[in-house]
């Protein structure tokens, strides 16, 4: 299945088993979140979520943020990054924002590259796209905040689709560094490229890519 294939299907299943369209709190999981993110000891903080697998408690959708957040979760990293006049979005109303919007079979497979973009934009953010691979280092030299959306393994849809975001550290010699989070890495690479090698199994395939331009915070 080629790039734009998953993206169309994506838009497909971006309609599929919402409740109720355009309802604030649609699954009813809005004060449930934020109980249980506080006792997580997630709201507020300023650092970004790393571990997806310690979110099971918190739901989105008919799902759980374990099983299907990754996107969220990349969303939520780069806002808590970004700082050019954006505010960061705590988790439970972001997650609430993208089960009105976004989420692909009610939760269960998470949330489309499409809505990624559109709730960007609608903060005001400047973003780039593309959903070739090719293109991926191009536009990582112009964005120092990244979403990726890979395949875990290229040759194998059904082995699932992993969202996460990359920070570029721009270091004072000219060199870039991008610094995966949620990733199951601790290190920094020389490419965007040589990242999605070093993914877990080896054999990840690059869908989409978000570029947003701006400051990180300090």
């Amino acid at each position: 299945m080629n790039n734009d294939s998953i993206l169309k299907a994506e838009m497909i299943l971006t309609g599929a088993g919402l409740l109720t369209k355009n309802k604030k709190n649609p699954y009813g999981n809005f004060s449930a979140n934020y109980i249980r993110v506080k006792e997580a000891g997630l709201y507020g903080r300023a650092s970004l979520i790393d571990d997806q697998s310690a979110l099971s408690g918190i739901a989105i959708g008919r799902s759980d943020m374990a099983t299907a957040g990754c996107e969220v979760i990349a969303v939520y990293n780069l806002l808590k990054k970004y700082d050019s006049g954006t505010k960061a979005t705590e988790l439970p109303d972001l997650i609430e924002r993208f089960e009105r919007s976004g989420v692909m079979l009610g939760g269960r497979f998470g949330v489309s590259a499409q809505a990624m973009e559109d709730l960007l934009k609608d903060m005001g953010l400047k973003t780039c796209f593309t959903s070739d691979q090719s293109d991926f280092d191009v536009l990582a030299a112009y964005c120092p905040h990244i979403i990726l959306t890979v395949m875990n393994d290229g040759s194998n849809i059904f082995k699932q689709i992993h969202t996460i975001y990359v920070s570029r550290e721009d270091a004072p010699d000219g060199a870039k560094y991008f610094r995966p989070y949620n990733a199951g890495l601790r290190d920094r690479f020389s490419s965007v490229e040589a990242l999605i090698k070093a993914l877990p199994g080896g054999k990840a395939k690059g869908i989409s890519m978000i570029g947003v331009n701006g400051e990180s915070r300090k």
